[in-house]
């Protein structure tokens, strides 16, 4: 119905839910305080919902910048690259209903362009996108996307509402 809010997706720790790999949140107050007053949110955590627990082994996305695995930090015998992928097969097909998405920066599965990538040890970007977020911007190339970091630019944060908006009413 247009009568109602946009339905946005939104990594869920930051909405204040403890679903990081660490037990934390991140909670955002523009998230908090602006934007859920003008749009639904609608949580996902990809690593949760993929089946990894809470707390879990950090991971990170390494190997290759195009087609990186999710590997853990500190113990590279982790790799639940394939879980990843598979949730990411499935997740952007639930979601078609959403008029705009805001990402986790940083992350290996929400980062939008601020993913980190390590080849041999090295970081050899801190550009990319993490695993689930390129498969939904993939999927929905005209869904307007922001990262929690983008939030406090006033430009930013206005042209993915006005963005949001526009897609909900079309």
């Amino acid at each position: 119905m247009k009568d109602q809010k946009p339905l946005v997706g939104v990594s869920q720790c930051l909405l204040g839910d403890a679903v990081r790999y660490d037990g934390q949140s991140k909670t955002n107050t523009i998230v908090m305080e602006k934007l859920s007053k003008i749009f639904n949110l609608v949580p996902v955590c990809p690593e949760v919902e993929a089946g990894l627990g809470i707390p879990r082994p950090p991971v990170q996305l390494t190997g290759s910048i195009e087609n990186p695995k999710l590997i853990g930090r500190d113990d590279p015998s982790i790799d639940v690259t394939s879980i990843m992928q598979n949730y990411c097969n499935t997740k952007p097909a639930e979601l078609n209903q959403l008029s705009g998405f805001i990402f986790k920066s940083r992350s290996p599965s929400c980062g939008l362009n601020s993913t980190p990538v390590y080849i041999d040890g090295h970081c050899a970007t801190e550009t990319s996108h993490g695993i689930f977020a390129k498969k939904l911007c993939e999927t929905y190339p005209n869904l307007p996307v922001i990262e929690d970091n983008e939030l406090e630019n006033e430009n930013l944060l206005d042209k993915f509402i006005r963005s949001t908006m526009t897609k909900h009413l079309n």
